[in-house]
């Protein structure tokens, strides 16, 4: 089989339109694993051109002849240890079970820094679809820095790279605490690096504002996230800007400052527009859309879900598509069109049904109920409201949604049923898993 060089590989990875044939080298990726490695190499390469402490040497090495000779050394030198770590860590990254097993930070030709950053960048793709493995490789790089001679001019910097990681795969798993004991000390080892800078404590920043907003401390994760972003805006590295912002945005809008929050993922649209990241840029639009509509300001809403969703079906996800039309659908009733509204409303919830998402249906089939109460057209309501079916994860929340479906029924049968009855059993139903212990009560 003929393999690619390596001049031809990195023009692939800077620019895809660089090179005379993405597709063909795609493809012949997808059945190489030698240039598949080769690419994979590079690309940790890359970011270890990110570190300060790759140029520091450049800075103080490229005043002369002598030292730019000495400069290109070095870089060789890391290129080479990272090329080495690479190739030698390969096969057992293709197997949690082999990786478990191999004890390779016991083994003495693993013991490098470029070891350590094969095994971060790996860490690194792993983390949100396998954390389990993510955090053993994370793990195997942090025992592999921790043995890293006394002297070695990058081991605080490796033992920092390795504690992030770590710490994101134990947010992934859910252990938070461990998470920001990791950090912590990351952060310690960044802080005493002469090496280290603003970047460094900017990644270790970020991680601790997502724990942060997963455990509720919303006020102390915005302003890592907000400095965290504006660093990373200095050192020109947007996907973490991007990412940054997200944490921001969102931190905004489970405290309900909704204007903040929009403006923070208006950022993060520019952001992800510039880089023609579509998955993120999708994303942002339809936050953008949530924080627009709780601002009122509905046209700006639905603009932004009406191109989520062409992003969504795009990109094939059709969970996100079905929950934006349902977004939409709402917007049509809110704004006073209950026959377009309850004609949208009927469609969302047979989509979100067909995808099995039905609690998302059964919300949407309320909300449909209440328009057509408030239109003064019940036929069917009552029938279609028999029909809800809800899942929760406790007993104890099964037995409070039967409670309230119940007296909506009951409501139903009675022909007392009004728009705001119906409204009140769907918001105690929406709210159900963030309150459970909240038992149902009539509307007063």
């Amino acid at each position: 089989m003929t393999h690619y060089d390596d001049e031809i590989l990195i023009a692939y990875l800077v620019d895809a339109s660089l090179v005379g044939d993405a597709a063909a080298i795609e493809a012949h990726l997808d059945v190489c694993g030698r240039c598949r490695d080769e690419v994979e190499v590079l690309r940790a390469f890359g970011e270890t051109m990110r570190e300060r402490a790759a140029w520091d040497e450049v800075d103080a090495l490229r005043t002369s002849p002598e030292r730019l000779a000495q400069t290109l050394a070095l870089n060789a030198s890391i290129e080479k240890e990272d090329r080495a770590a690479a190739w030698m860590l390969a096969r057992y990254l293709r197997s949690p079970l082999l990786f478990r097993n191999a004890e390779i930070a016991a083994q003495a030709r693993f013991r490098s820094a470029g070891a350590v950053r094969v095994l971060c960048a790996a860490a690194y793709k792993l983390h949100e679809q396998r954390p389990r493995f993510s955090h053993d490789v994370a793990t195997e790089a942090w025992k592999i820095a921790a043995r890293l001679p006394e002297e070695h001019p990058l081991r605080r910097v490796c033992l920092g790279m390795a504690l992030r990681e770590r710490a994101t795969a134990l947010r992934y798993l859910g252990r938070f605490a461990e998470a920001l004991e990791a950090l912590e000390t990351a952060e310690a080892l960044a802080s005493g690096t002469a090496s280290a800078d603003g970047f460094d404590l900017a990644l270790v920043w970020v991680g601790r504002a997502t724990i942060y907003m997963k455990s509720d401390r919303l006020q102390e994760a915005i302003p890592l996230a907000q400095n965290a972003a504006r660093i990373f805006r200095e050192y020109g590295d947007d996907e973490r800007e991007a990412a940054a912002r997200i944490v921001e945005g969102a931190c905004f809008m489970f405290l309900g400052d909704a204007a903040h929050a929009a403006r923070a993922f208006e950022r993060v649209i520019v952001n992800a527009d510039k880089r023609h990241d579509v998955v993120v840029l999708a994303s942002a639009m339809n936050n953008a859309a949530v924080a627009y509509t709780d601002l009122r300001q509905l046209d700006r809403a639905t603009s932004y879900y009406t191109k989520a969703i062409a992003l969504f079906d795009e990109l094939q996800r059709p969970t996100e598509a079905a929950r934006a039309r349902w977004a939409l659908a709402s917007i049509l009733v809110a704004s006073g069109e209950l026959p377009r509204g309850i004609a949208a409303l009927a469609a969302a919830r047979e989509e979100l049904a067909s995808l099995s998402l039905m609690n998302d249906a059964a919300l949407a089939t309320l909300e449909w109920a209440e328009a057509r109460l408030a239109a003064d057209m019940p036929a069917g309501v009552a029938e279609a409201c028999r029909t809800i079916m809800m899942t929760f994860g406790s007993e104890g929340m099964e037995r409070s949604a039967r409670v309230a479906l119940a007296y909506l029924h009951e409501a139903l049968a009675r022909g007392t049923a009004t728009p705001k009855v119906v409204r009140h059993v769907r918001e105690y139903l929406r709210d159900l898993p963030s309150t459970p212990e909240r038992a149902f009560a009539p509307p007063s």
